[in-house]
């Protein structure tokens, strides 16, 4: 039985980056590449749903910091983890992407087992119900003596 693959966005406009994220994260996810922002853009407008989106910043048309706030803005599509892979070093750079919403910043070169351990870390993160957290929450029990000494010692 085959495993359900998640979905996957690339926006990328070097041929050479595709094909080497292609191959190493094939096995686990459904890829579509888009090689231009305006063509990502394109794609999300039209509904077609992503678990996932791997962008660079210096696109044609659309960049890739005005792609991570469009999808930020969009109540449909606004919890899809962003992955952004770029050539800038700089930290203004960096910050302005986790400001405008990116959940990770990775930068070129890279290597692309990182970026599929990344993936699979927030992919098994997004699947961990709520209820599974609750089970393992211990009551921490408090006596009266103990409420009454907190009270006392912040006064």
């Amino acid at each position: 039985m085959r495993k359900t693959l998640h979905r996957l966005l690339i926006v990328e406009e070097n041929p050479h980056i595709v094909s080497v994220l292609g191959q190493t994260l094939r096995a686990d996810f459904d890829i579509t590449v888009a090689m231009t922002g305006k063509e990502a853009v394109r794609l999300l407008i039209q509904g077609a749903h992503f678990d996932f989106v791997i962008t660079e910043l210096n696109l044609s048309f659309f960049d890739g910091l005005e792609l991570i706030k469009l999808i930020r803005m969009s109540k449909e599509i606004s919890q899809i983890p962003i992955v952004v892979l770029s050539e800038a070093v700089d930290s203004e750079t960096r910050i302005a992407c986790i400001e405008a919403g990116a959940d990770s910043y990775m930068p070129k070169p890279f290597n692309p087992l990182e970026v599929k351990a990344k993936l699979n870390s927030v992919a098994r993160r997004a699947t961990v119900q709520p209820e599974a957290y609750e089970a393992t929450v211990l009551p921490v029990p408090v006596t009266r003596e103990k409420q009454m000494r907190s009270l006392n010692s912040n006064q």
